[in-house]
């Protein structure tokens, strides 16, 4: 599982300080949401050791009805409170990603002979932010961010890739070798006016279109 020894810990130690403290009030914890889909993770880490070959009835973001896939588990990973699935799609003949809370039914598969993996987990998800991974080799991009948003991303780098390649009075220029998925510019429009992607051009005009797209839609809204 994508989790390392020192993550463990260290929500070891925040679930300790939080039953301890919770009702003190001098310390203030987040939220968590609750974590849907968990009732799947035995039979899947079990499948995985036993390399058996899973039945999932499914339901994607992005339709109205489950149907029913026939997947080869690889790799439970967690990512922004929910878990996902990497396995190989029997019928596709592709390595897809599965989020456990769309699970709506799972079961073991007979007759499907177990395809072990042909990819390393830690070089599947080497150039991701999030949970989406695209292969190949990725862009290198180089972002100018204002000099004191510029700590944050300092302190708390977005990716293991992130290097500063210049700095003035003004600015910091990081560099990643990631893929510019739809997380990496969400992260991007997220520092507003004090970032600027340098390159590359696409991911530029990219993020030039989807900005034009914002602002049509606060120009033409009429006010309240």
């Amino acid at each position: 599982m994508a989790y390392s020894k020192n993550n463990l810990e260290i929500q070891s130690m925040i679930a300790g300080l939080y039953e301890r403290y919770r009702d003190r009030g001098f310390i203030s914890f987040r939220r968590t949401p609750e974590i849907k889909g968990t009732t799947y993770l035995n039979p899947i880490i079990k499948a995985i050791e036993n390399k058996q070959v899973l039945r999932l009835y499914y339901l994607p973001f992005y339709e109205d009805k489950p149907y029913f896939n026939e997947v080869h588990p690889y790799l439970l990973k967690e990512h922004g409170f929910r878990w996902y699935l990497v396995g190989l799609n029997e019928f596709k003949g592709e390595v897809r990603t599965y989020a456990l809370d769309r699970i709506r039914d799972l079961q073991e598969s007979s007759g499907i002979d177990y395809q072990e993996p042909d990819f390393n987990a830690a070089d599947y998800f080497k150039h991701a932010i999030g949970i989406i991974a695209p292969q190949g080799v990725p862009p290198l991009i180089t972002i100018a961010v204002q000099k004191t948003q510029a700590q944050y991303l300092i302190t708390q780098p977005w990716h293991e890739t992130q290097n500063i390649i210049e700095e003035t009075e003004e600015h910091v220029v990081f560099s990643f070798r990631v893929h510019p998925t739809y997380e990496f510019k969400s992260m991007i429009l997220s520092l507003g006016k004090d970032g600027e992607v340098l390159e590359p051009a696409k991911l530029r005009d990219d993020l030039k279109a989807e900005i034009s797209l914002m602002q049509e839609r606060y120009v033409n809204q009429s006010s309240a």
